[in-house]
């Protein structure tokens, strides 16, 4: 990856003071594109946000493939490593809205899933049931290649069940940018965030 980088601004109070209504370019930066390893633009915006506040966007789309990659993370967060655990008894809690990063490792232990952070992994904000059904689209398909199909099955029969509203099950997210949040939640009894040292 090249690292030319063009910084356009850093004066935090500047960002924080002209990105009210319109994202500020912050910088560009020529990278490869990961589909077909053209040189690109990734450009990078600050701007704030009801809730979050001040965030980062990133954006990235290969004028030669068509590939897009966008990103946002909350400044409010940065640097400091955070472990969130989400417990959905009630239907309710699946509404739980969350900033999960491009950084943040997914555990569910109930079903020993775990999913690491991979290169192309964008953050996202999404409800629990969102996730949920994301992780199982996503596993379903692999699971004929699985040693244990059988068990790969029942875990997105699982994951269905909870998505359903039948099942309890608990999540915990841990990202050592500490970007990684809960921004909104039915019932402020379902999660816990905890700073790790």
């Amino acid at each position: 990856m090249n690292t030319e980088v063009r910084i356009l601004s850093l004066n935090t109070d500047e960002i924080i003071k002209d990105t009210k209504y319109v994202p500020k370019k912050l910088s560009e930066q020529i990278v490869k594109c990961p589909v077909c390893g053209t040189n690109t633009v990734l450009e990078t915006y600050s701007h704030s946000i009801p809730i979050e506040g001040v965030v980062l966007i990133f954006v990235m789309i290969c004028r030669n493939c068509g590939y897009k990659y966008r990103d946002m993370i909350p400044l409010s967060h940065a640097n400091r490593p955070i472990r969130i655990k989400i417990h959905v008894e009630v239907p309710e809690d699946l509404n739980t809205l969350i900033y999960r990063s491009p950084y943040a490792h997914i555990s569910i232990p109930e079903l020993e899933l775990e999913i690491s952070p991979g290169p192309a992994n964008p953050g996202e904000i999404t409800t629990i049931d969102g996730l949920l059904m994301h992780i199982a689209e996503n596993l379903f398909p692999l699971c004929d290649t699985t040693e244990d199909p059988s068990k790969c099955y029942n875990i997105v029969q699982k994951l269905l069940s909870v998505i359903n509203g039948d099942s309890r099950i608990y999540i915990e997210l841990v990202d050592p940018s500490g970007f990684s949040t809960v921004i909104r939640s039915p019932r402020r009894k379902n999660f816990e965030i905890e700073y790790i040292e």
